[in-house]
């Protein structure tokens, strides 16, 4: 009998076969989009609000189904299937009421007549969420916190083991949709920080997911740069030592990945490298070129550095605001954790460098995907789930709301000043002392660091690891359409074909409702972003 662990996440899914009795892995299987328009969990969430949850349930379900058929074992033989995610991923895999993620407060839900659902620890059935395995497979969903705090938040907690610890400690699942608890002798601060792509290596010019044949770490060497680069079996292997500032290369690899891109971790790693090399100064390239050159003709530009330095502000953002809600100070935190893909393949000391972690900590774990291993844990062993919904039951959780967080408003608009505007960071803190919030603590001289697994998924499987594709092709008929490209020519992920008329919509690449620059950019306004989702 065969058991499936399944993490359904914000940039894309991955999934485990196990032999429920040996309780070995048999396969992995990820992919590199989440089948939903959209960059981020807010435009997923936009998109089912707009085009229906029903739609939305449906596209997600399409590709879950592809992931199972991708695992490379009888689906006939599965009895036990597990799923971790977030509210909405979980709430869109469930086809559950999902506009209570999108408001904040009762008055609003009574007037809008949204009555939130249970999102307490469920079992299930296959055809109740369309999900193509047998009926007698038992589908087990984990509980979230509360409905803002989801099954993800609960897997880093639990994972990482830091409710029963003394002390103060920071679990951060690292995302375009980050999971962040300060966690003070077992009561809990939350907040989800919206970072966006960037920090997944998506937006990035020469961007994209943690798999083989992405550039994920950079390593001074004298006055070079190594590439580090991840193998078939998603392990960072070395690759070219390059000149940074005009692409010479020193010395070759014989690496048997090609190079395809760079993840969100190389992008930081660059960004730590050049602030050190002083290739950038005040947000931009010093460069002839204005290009950070890397290997096979991949290069960081000022835009890449913009969006991840946004990225970053967000997460130093929501730590400051984090510790400021709880009155402590960020120097006595004793440790943080580092979760997910980002999380884990990124260098802690670099992350302390441009604030994706808070300069001050002093013990950095990095636990890898911790969605993804809690869902394997309770398909074998489904007595778990009770077990987590008595740890969901019991918590005492403050969540914060970023987005009406008058602290965090404040702290972000200085972010944006140091990337977009070139504001030095000791203004950076003399405004947050104006404002009578914390200042930045100065980073520690020798952190210790401690990475648990080899990888992000430490064990592949007995048949290794398969990336696929996912998304689905669209097409509508914009009445009024006269063929002038504006929109296949704005689209920034060049997810729109035309012929006549007719124009196809790939959802793959396309960041949905949040962008719309095929709409603005009609010069007849009949381009209706709405119809392709009609039937």
């Amino acid at each position: 009998m065969y058991g499936i662990a399944m993490d359904i996440g914000t940039s894309g899914i991955r999934a485990q076969a196990l032999d429920i009795e040996t309780k070995e892995i048999i396969s992995t299987v990820i992919t590199l989009k989440h089948p939903l328009p959209g960059a981020n969990v807010v435009d997923h969430l936009h998109f089912a609000l707009k085009v229906g949850a029903q739609a939305a349930h449906d596209l997600l379900m399409d590709d879950v189904n592809k992931v199972l058929d991708n695992l490379q074992i009888d689906l006939s033989e599965v009895s036990k299937f597990a799923v971790c995610g977030n509210p909405i991923q979980l709430s869109l895999f469930n086809n559950i009421e999902i506009r209570d993620l999108a408001f904040w407060g009762d008055e609003v839900l009574e007037r809008k007549d949204i009555t939130p659902p249970s999102r307490n620890s469920k079992i299930i059935s296959p055809k109740d969420v369309d999900l193509n395995l047998n009926d007698n497979v038992t589908v087990f969903i984990p509980p979230a916190i509360k409905h803002e705090i989801g099954a993800d938040a609960l897997a880093m907690l639990y994972k990482t083991g830091v409710l029963n610890k003394e002390g103060i400690y920071i679990v951060a699942d690292f995302g375009t949709n980050a999971e962040i608890a300060l966690v003070i002798d077992g009561e809990i601060f939350t907040c989800s920080a919206a970072a966006g792509p960037a920090i997944e290596g998506q937006t990035i010019k020469k961007g994209r997911l943690a798999a083989p044949g992405s550039i994920c770490d950079l390593n001074l060497e004298e006055d070079e740069w190594r590439n580090l680069v991840l193998d078939n079996n998603l392990k960072a292997a070395k690759g070219e030592l390059i000149d940074p500032y005009d692409g010479t290369v020193s010395e070759e690899s014989d690496l048997d990945v090609d190079i395809k891109g760079i993840t969100g971790t190389g992008v930081i790693a660059a960004f730590s490298l050049g602030l050190e090399d002083l290739l950038i100064e005040e947000g931009k390239i010093d460069t002839d070129d204005g290009l950070i050159h890397l290997q096979n003709d991949v290069y960081i530009d000022d835009d890449d550095i913009s969006n991840i330095g946004k990225a970053l502000g967000a997460f130093r953002a929501a730590f400051i605001t984090l510790a400021e809600s709880a009155d402590i100070l960020l120097d006595e935190v004793d440790g943080i954790y580092m979760a997910g893909a980002s999380g884990f393949y990124v260098d802690p000391l670099k992350s302390l460098t441009v604030g994706q972690i808070p300069a001050s900590s002093k013990n950095i774990y990095q636990v890898g995907n911790t969605s993804l291993d809690m869902a394997k844990d309770i398909v074998l062993n489904p007595e778990l789930l009770k077990t987590l919904q008595g740890i969901a039951d019991g918590m005492r959780s403050n969540h914060i709301m970023l987005a009406s967080s008058e602290i965090f408003e404040k702290i972000y608009s200085l972010e944006l000043a140091l990337y977009d505007q070139g504001m030095p960071f000791l203004k950076y803190n003399e405004w947050l002392g104006k404002y009578g919030i914390q200042t930045v603590p100065e980073p520690v001289d020798d952190p210790f660091i401690e990475r648990i697994f080899d990888s992000d998924i430490p064990d592949l499987g007995t048949k290794g690891l398969k990336v696929i594709g996912v998304g689905a092709t669209f097409k509508a008929d914009m009445e009024g359409c006269t063929s002038c490209m504006s929109c296949v020519n704005e689209c920034p992920e060049k997810a729109l074909e035309i012929d006549g008329t007719e124009i196809t919509l790939r959802t793959d690449p396309c960041l949905g409702l949040g962008c719309q620059k095929c709409v603005l950019a009609c010069p007849d306004m009949v381009f209706d972003y709405n119809k392709f989702f009609e039937k």
